[in-house]
């Protein structure tokens, strides 16, 4: 009977380093699926974390091209502002010239050319294209009057009349024979003053 009884033993014996091992086997399972799932939820959130990193970082850069955006449409607003007062100011110009000009075309105009005193009209004097007076009555110049009203020109007066002559009939004008060669001269540099040169003496 003893030896019955020692099987039963070692039998025991048996099953409880069984189920030591089965408990360790769990243990350790137990932990290598808690540690992947830790793993797995560190990845995750890294992930997130990173995704949210990103919307950050996108949302700051539609913030700063908003704004630049916006910065750039009021430059350009201002821009578009700035030219047309610029505008505005060009027209308001013309518009005084203009009104200037209408002002010389209702009155006579004086002359004193170098002492010498003339008469004659706005239209005369800038019938002929390109030359001294239509610059001068062009209003883009401030011109200033005597006391008589009177515009003063510092040039020789002698032979301004064979000039205001030429600008009153320049079609049919023919240059006085009787001038002297020196009286020619000089009138050729007072001529060429006036840019009418090739006009009054094209040879």
């Amino acid at each position: 009977m003893p030896p019955k009884r020692a099987c039963r033993d070692g039998s025991g014996q048996q099953h409880s380093a069984i189920d030591a091992r089965k408990e360790a086997l769990r243990a350790n399972l137990n932990d290598a699926v808690n540690a992947s799932v830790e793993k797995a939820f560190e990845a995750i959130e890294l992930e997130d974390q990173k995704h949210r990193e990103e919307r950050a970082r996108l949302f700051t850069q539609a913030q700063m091209a908003a704004a630049k955006v916006k910065i750039d449409a009021a430059t350009e607003v201002e821009e578009m502002k700035r030219k047309l007062q610029e505008d505005r100011a060009v027209l308001e110009q013309e518009k005084a010239a203009m009104e200037r000009t209408h002002t010389f075309q209702k009155k006579k105009i004086l002359l004193n050319v170098g002492g010498h005193r003339f008469e004659t009209s706005l239209q005369t004097l800038t019938s002929v294209p390109d030359t001294y007076f239509e610059s001068l009555f062009s209003g883009r110049f401030e011109l200033t009057l005597d006391a008589e009203g009177t515009y003063s020109i510092d040039r020789d007066g002698v032979h301004f009349r064979h000039i205001l002559n030429f600008l009153r009939d320049s079609g049919s004008f023919e240059l006085s024979s009787d001038l002297t060669e020196g009286q020619r001269k000089e009138l050729a540099v007072e001529i060429k003053f006036y840019g009418l040169l090739d006009r009054m003496m094209p040879y």
